[in-house]
This record gives C-alpha cells, sequence and structure tokens, in this order.
C-alpha cells in the first residue's frame, strides 16, 4: 500500500505492466508521427476535437451530436446568438479545449490558470456568469435524483470557502512537488482529487476532462490530442461513475485503485483504437480521391450509411455502392447490419447498431448476445410496457404492473465458465403513477459492466450475454420493449 496526495494505492505487478505498455507506446510514437506526417495528423485532431466537444458535453446532459457540433463549430465562427444551453456549453468547451492543445506548454498546474481554463470554458453560458471562473459558494455534493422527487446524496464533496480554497491549493502544491510518483498515476490522482473537491459551482466533470488532457500533454503524451479521451469517458460512461461513487463513499484516505485500473482501461483502449486508425489510413495510401474521401468521412461518422455518404460527399449512390463494397473486398472498412439498417465503420466497428428494439412478450421471455472481446456491449437506454387491456389513467395499469412485477434479469458467462447476475424490477426506473409506461434509463444500463466492477481480461472472453424477462403469475398483461445499443470491438 503506497499513499499518494491523500489517497492510497496498492501498486501490483499487474498494475505496473499496465502503466509500461502505455509507456511503451508512448515511447514508440514520436516515431510514428514522422511516419504519418503534418497532414494525417490534423485530419485526426479535427475528428478527435468534435469527438472530445461533442462526449464531453453529452456526459453532462448536452443532447447536440456530433453532426450538430460539427455545423456549429465550424460554419458559424463568431459564435454570435448562442441562445440554447448546449450551444453554449458546446462551443465554451471548443474553446477550452483550443486554448490548452496550443498553449499547453506555457499554462501551469496552478489556481490562477485553472480558474481561466474555466473562466474560458463557461465564457458562453449566461447562466453561470455569476460563478465564472471563481471557486464555489454553495455547496454541491453529488447527489442522484429520483422519480418519486426524493434525493440521495452520493458523496459530499468539499464545503466552500476556505475548506475548498485549501484543499485545492494543497492539490496543485502536491502535483507541483510530487517527483516521485510515476506520471499517469500523477494525473489520474489529480483529476481524482480535483472530482471530489469540486471546486467551482458548475463545469468540474467537463473542466476534468480538459484538465486531463492538459496533464497528459505536458507530461509528454502528445499522442492524446489525436483521439479523444471524452469519447472513451462517454462510451464507459456508467463505469466511470460507478468507480468514482465507489472510491468516494470511503473518503477520506480511500483507495483509488479501481480509479486508476479505470483511467488506465480508457487510455489504452484509446490507443489501440489511434493505431487502428493509423493503420486504416495507410491501407489508403493506394486510393484514388473518392475512396479516399469516403473512408475520411466513415472515420468521422463511423455507422454512417450509404445514402448518407452519398449525399455528404455529392456522388452518386449507385458510384458509392460499387466504391463501399471494392473497400469492404481489401479490408478496408466493415459493413454492419442488415437491409436499411446497413452502416460502414472504418477498421473495428465501434457503433455497430442503435436504437434497437428487443422485444419480450409472454412466448418470447429471453435473448441471447455474444460479446466478442473486452470493446463489446449493450447499453439499454429505454422500456417501453404495452398493457394487453384498456386503460384510461396510469393507476389503472400501474396497478397490474405491481402485482405482476416484471423482472429484468441479466446474466453473463465467460470463456472460462464464470457466471455473473443482476436483476432489475421494471417498476423501479420509474414511477408508474406519474408517467406514460415509457421509462428512460437514467445513465444507460450497460451490459456486462452492471453485472461486475473489475474489468475482465481479455482472456475471459467471449462472453454471453442472456437478458431475461420473468413475472409473478401466470398470465402477464405486457409486452416489454427495451431501445438498446450494441457496440462491438
Amino acid at each position: 500500500m503506497v499513499k499518494v496526495n491523500t489517497v492510497n494505492l496498492d501498486l501490483s505487478f499487474e498494475l505496473i505492466n499496465k502503466l509500461s505498455a502505455i509507456d511503451r507506446f508512448s515511447g514508440e510514437w514520436s516515431t510514428i508521427e514522422r511516419r504519418e506526417g503534418v497532414h494525417t495528423l490534423k485530419q485526426l485532431k479535427a475528428i478527435a476535437t468534435v469527438q472530445s466537444v461533442g462526449a464531453s458535453t453529452r456526459i453532462e446532459g448536452s443532447k447536440l451530436t456530433n453532426d450538430e457540433i460539427q455545423v456549429l463549430l465550424f460554419e458559424n465562427l463568431t459564435f454570435n446568438k448562442l441562445e440554447e444551453r448546449d450551444q453554449q456549453e458546446v462551443v465554451g468547451y471548443f474553446q477550452a479545449l483550443d486554448t490548452l492543445s496550443e498553449s499547453f506548454a506555457g499554462i501551469r498546474v496552478s489556481e490562477g490558470d485553472v480558474k481561466n481554463l474555466h473562466k474560458i470554458l463557461m465564457k458562453h453560458s449566461v447562466k453561470d456568469e455569476w460563478h465564472r471562473g471563481e471557486y464555489k459558494q454553495l455547496p454541491n455534493s453529488v447527489d442522484a435524483n429520483y422519480p418519486d422527487g426524493s434525493t440521495v446524496t452520493i458523496f459530499h464533496t468539499t464545503q466552500p470557502g476556505q475548506d475548498t480554497e485549501d484543499s485545492m491549493r494543497a492539490l496543485f502544491e502536491w502535483y507541483e512537488n510530487d517527483k516521485s510518483t510515476p506520471a499517469i498515476i500523477k494525473v489520474a490522482v489529480f483529476v481524482y482529487e480535483f472530482l471530489s473537491i469540486h471546486p467551482f459551482q458548475d463545469g468540474n466533470g467537463r473542466l476534468s476532462r480538459l484538465l486531463a488532457t492538459l496533464l497528459l500533454l505536458k507530461q509528454g503524451y502528445s499522442w492524446i490530442q489525436f483521439v479523444s479521451f471524452e469519447h472513451e469517458i462517454e462510451n464507459r460512461k456508467r463505469d466511470y461513475y460507478k468507480v468514482l461513487m465507489h472510491c468516494q463513499q470511503n473518503r477520506p484516505g480511500e483507495n483509488v485503485n479501481s480509479w486508476l485500473e479505470f483511467f488506465l482501461a480508457c487510455l489504452s483502449s484509446i490507443q489501440d483504437k489511434l493505431m487502428q486508425k493509423l493503420d486504416t489510413r495507410q491501407s489508403t495510401n493506394t486510393l484514388n480521391p473518392r475512396e479516399k474521401k469516403i473512408v475520411q468521412l466513415i472515420e468521422a461518422y463511423p455507422g454512417v450509411k450509404s445514402s448518407e455518404i452519398a449525399a455528404k460527399l455529392n456522388i452518386p449512390l449507385p458510384s458509392v455502392k460499387r466504391l463501399l463494397s471494392e473497400l469492404i473486398a481489401n479490408k478496408i472498412i466493415s459493413r454492419n447490419g442488415v437491409g436499411t439498417g446497413t452502416n460502414y465503420t472504418a477498421g473495428r466497428s465501434l457503433k455497430v447498431k442503435s436504437d434497437l428494439l428487443m422485444k419480450f412478450s409472454s412466448k418470447e421471455t429471453e435473448r441471447i448476445f455474444t460479446l466478442a472481446n473486452k470493446h463489446a456491449f449493450i447499453e439499454v437506454k429505454k422500456i417501453i410496457l404495452s398493457p394487453k387491456f384498456e386503460w384510461i389513467v396510469p393507476d389503472e395499469w400501474a396497478k397490474y404492473l405491481s402485482l405482476q412485477n416484471p423482472i429484468i434479469a441479466l446474466e453473463a458467462r465467460t470463456g472460462s465458465d464464470l457466471i455473473y447476475r443482476q436483476v432489475y424490477a421494471v417498476q423501479a426506473f420509474n414511477s408508474p403513477f406519474n408517467f406514460q409506461p415509457v421509462f428512460e434509463i437514467h445513465n444507460g444500463l450497460q451490459i456486462p459492466s452492471a453485472l461486475w466492477d473489475e474489468v475482465l481480461k481479455e482472456s475471459e472472453y467471449p462472453v454471453a450475454v442472456s437478458i431475461k424477462l420473468s413475472w409473478e403469475g401466470a398470465d402477464f398483461s405486457f409486452d416489454v420493449q427495451l431501445v438498446y445499443d450494441i457496440y462491438e470491438g
């Protein structure tokens, strides 16, 4: 057990090996950079920027898609009349990210420079004008809000005023003076401590991800600007909050191994994705201009459809389909889905299908999926109940729901026959007395991460996942649909 600032860590050989693997990649990056050239890296950075801005603001509740962000950032260069809060947050994040990307060497890890970064982040947000660039004046504990109106505090942050000021100054002093802790561990602990303190009234989550990028750049991990750390966090959002909450509940003096493992897993994953992109680009060196444009578009918009490619590039659809077939045959891109759901990705697919319906009834009660590797997961986002009887007010179907108590059981079996199981009561997701029978699931229900805390080793895959519906009583009075996304590595 070692103490790093105010937290504790168990530095196992496994953790040290993960650190070493990330550092080995960083050591090789300068050679890769020279090989790829300025033009390729500029394109990768532009793609990563849009992904980072979109992901980090969506984690906090923004609804803007990457397409909408692309238009907002690069077709409205004056940023006038940003009346919607989502737009204000997106532009603020973009300008803060651009500032640290261009000037990271001159930005100090200090109170003044972090406050200034917060000021840039919140520059366009009218709602946040009163606290922009200053530490919080009111308590801002991290809470979970439930449909019945109740609120449960997940963890308490540092109190405003002198406590916050002292904690932040101590954090800056530790970071400046600690010369023995490995760089990535220092970055991970700094971000964790920053989130624990929650020094600003709002924007702490977004700023923590900007600071992660800033600190990695300052520590020499220059490759971080060509791939989106924020997008990785968005894909693992449920785990992100779960790990933070788990560690925070034991504060002070908590063990943060699970946070460090999560942080390292994110970095390792985006290194893999960066190399996949570069490998794909090497394969495109012999392509003609039209083919290159198609591949570049697919890289920027994974999951894009042929009709969308034709419209965006102004290429006739028959020509697009012919070129796509050739690119697939040469293993430069991948085809996913069937029929109208067919879409394309470059290299290994991340987002394969989204907003799919998984239907359950009294005759169809189970679905089974196979997740091939550690990048693959399913995220359930919504539950739709269809009562098989006439009803006028929610109380009528809520009564049946309560009596029959439908349960969704998640079960996963790993390659070494380890079995994990978790059950969820459908009615627990939302209050049937206040809403129509459509339940949005807060933060999404990710499988398999919803079933266990630890990160599985690659050797544990493939994982067979079963999603099963059960209920009390003989006759079931509802059909149930789950809206879900499925991702593969």
